[in-house]
This record gives structure tokens, C-alpha cells and sequence, in this order.
């Protein structure tokens, strides 16, 4: 039954919005028109700055900012791939930007599209799919500079850490690492507990509530996805908080860690419990330095 219940999740979520059943217009408060696909470029001292952009899932014209050094070694730079959470701006501030490039390696933010809403995507097929292809986006629009193909990471929080997971269990040559952070892995037990206001925009996503569209909840929860797994990237982070409501409530991520040591799936696997707030890891300078570090990136100078 489960097994059915995710297949008919990825046909669902495989259909434009409109051919949802039950799938409703709400007002999104990330809604942007596409953007021009167009590319500015902006140097500051030894870093490229670009705006630039890619088409989405279903054609949208989405924003995707780089950062790069001029130069790199002949095996060419890192690069890190950023997934923001929910409703949350990107990483790729101009600060952080260019920290990353005095620390060696390229960053880059996709500004991702769920099925309704832009920046409430909650692990949407189509942006997992966007977030698996994402190197090759990036490669594309620095021909200038040599990517590394062998140290490329995806890393998100809260949102973007679910989604970083999905894209860990369903691509997992992908990237050679992916730090999910403070991620939610049960989205039907995550649903109960939003704020009011926010309950319709995932709703909207799966045109109904977990009663009513359970498959669609279920393809976008890691814990679910888990057991169809067949590998995982060489090395996956995933780190919480046992005082976070959120991603350490008991059915959240303590019960995806023990289901991911029971599957006993190859490949590095770095579980970290700490008693940072929700967020923290994503919004503090210290804390993003610890997991640049465990992914193998250069954390001086980062922000």
C-alpha cells in the first residue's frame, strides 16, 4: 500500500498545478513575476558575482545567483549549492558571496518553484529534480572557470533541509555530500503543527490536507521515502536539535535517524545533536562554519 500510495504521489505531483484535483489558488507571500533570463556580472576584487537565472520545472523563470573565484586550480573549485527554508531568502547575500569566494569555493541559491507558491515548495518533485540538476545549471553559466566534479554539496535548513534530503535519497550521485539541517522528515506530522496561516500554503501544494491527499504527503517525506531509497550520496549530514519543536520532535528526525541506521544504506553518514534553536545552523556564522567544515569545504573566512 505504501508503495502505491508514493507512486500515485509522484504522478500527482508530475501534473501541472491546475491539473490537481482540489489544488486552489492562496496568496502566496513569496509570489515574483519570472524573471528576464538574462545574466549580470559584477566583480569584486577576486570574485564573480552573477545574477542570473534558470527555467524551472514547469518554465518558470526562476533567479539564480552565483559566486565564484576568477581563478581556480587546474581540478577547479567546489561549489556549494544553497536551498533556502520556507518562505526565507536565499543565502547568496553579497557578504556570504564573498566569503565563500575568499574561502575558495563557488556558492550558489537556486530561488526555487513548488507547485503553487515559489518559496514554500515543502519538497515538491519538480524542485527536487531542479535541485538534483543544479551543478549542471551553475556549470553552465561560468564558462570561465572549472567546476570540481568531485566536491560538489547541497545544503539546506528547515525546508530546504527536507528538501536537501529528498534530493540525498532520490539522486544520490547528485553530490558527493548534502547537509540537511534542522529538516522536517515526516510532512503529514509537520502539517498538524504549522501556524494556521501557513497550513494553506502547503495544502496547496498537495491540493488538500494529509486526510485528503495522503500520497502527496507522503512523496514529499523523507521518512516515507526512505525505504525506496537504493543509495545515498558518499557523504550526508544530517544534523538537529533535541530542544527544536520542530525537527526534534520524537516522530520528526529521531525516527528517520534510526530508520536510516536500520537501512544500513552505504556511504558516510554524519547524525549531530546539538541545542541550537531552529534555524540557527543556518542563520549563525559559527554554526555554518561546523558544517562547511564536516562537508569538507575551507570554513575561514566564511559568514
Amino acid at each position: 500500500m505504501r508503495r502505491l500510495l508514493l507512486l500515485a504521489g509522484v504522478l500527482l505531483l508530475a501534473l501541472p498545478a491546475g491539473a490537481q484535483a482540489g489544488a486552489r489558488a492562496v496568496e502566496d507571500p513569496s509570489a515574483q513575476p519570472d524573471v528576464e533570463p538574462v545574466t549580470i556580472r559584477r566583480e569584486v576584487g577576486t570574485a564573480v558575482l552573477l545574477r542570473s537565472w534558470y527555467t524551472s520545472w514547469n518554465g518558470r523563470v526562476r533567479t539564480l545567483l552565483i559566486a565564484y573565484p576568477r581563478s581556480a586550480p587546474a581540478i577547479g573549485a567546489p561549489l556549494l549549492v544553497t536551498n533556502h527554508p520556507a518562505g526565507m531568502s536565499m543565502i547568496c547575500t553579497d557578504e556570504v558571496a564573498l566569503a565563500a569566494v575568499r574561502a575558495g569555493y563557488a556558492l550558489a541559491c537556486l530561488s526555487g518553484q513548488g507547485v503553487v507558491t515559489r518559496a514554500f515548495s515543502y519538497g515538491s518533485a519538480g524542485q527536487i529534480a531542479d535541485l538534483a540538476r543544479a551543478p549542471q545549471l551553475v556549470e553552465s553559466r561560468i564558462p570561465d572557470i572549472r567546476l570540481d566534479p568531485t566536491r560538489q554539496y547541497l545544503a539546506g535548513s528547515s525546508m530546504g533541509g527536507t528538501e536537501a534530503l529528498l534530493v540525498a535519497l532520490r539522486y544520490p550521485s547528485a553530490y558527493d555530500g548534502v547537509a540537511s539541517l534542522d529538516p522536517v522528515t515526516d510532512l503529514a506530522r509537520r502539517h498538524a503543527s504549522l501556524p494556521l496561516s501557513r497550513r494553506p500554503l502547503l495544502e496547496a501544494e498537495c491540493g488538500g490536507t494529509p486526510a485528503m491527499r495522503p500520497e502527496c504527503y507522503a512523496v514529499r517525506s523523507p521518512i516515507e521515502v526512505l525505504p525506496h531509497a537504493q543509495g545515498l550520496p558518499r557523504h550526508l549530514i544530517v544534523w538537529y536539535s533535541d530542544r527544536d519543536p520542530v525537527s526534534g520532535e520524537p516522530f520528526q528526525v529521531p525516527a528517520f535517524v534510526a530508520a536510516l541506521e536500520a537501512r544500513g544504506l552505504p556511504g558516510k553518514v554524519d547524525v549531530r545533536v546539538g541545542d541550537w534553536g531552529h534555524g540557527a545552523l543556518w542563520d549563525r556564522t559559527g554554526y555554518r562554519r561546523a558544517w562547511l567544515k564536516a562537508l569538507g569545504l575551507p570554513a575561514h573566512g566564511a559568514r
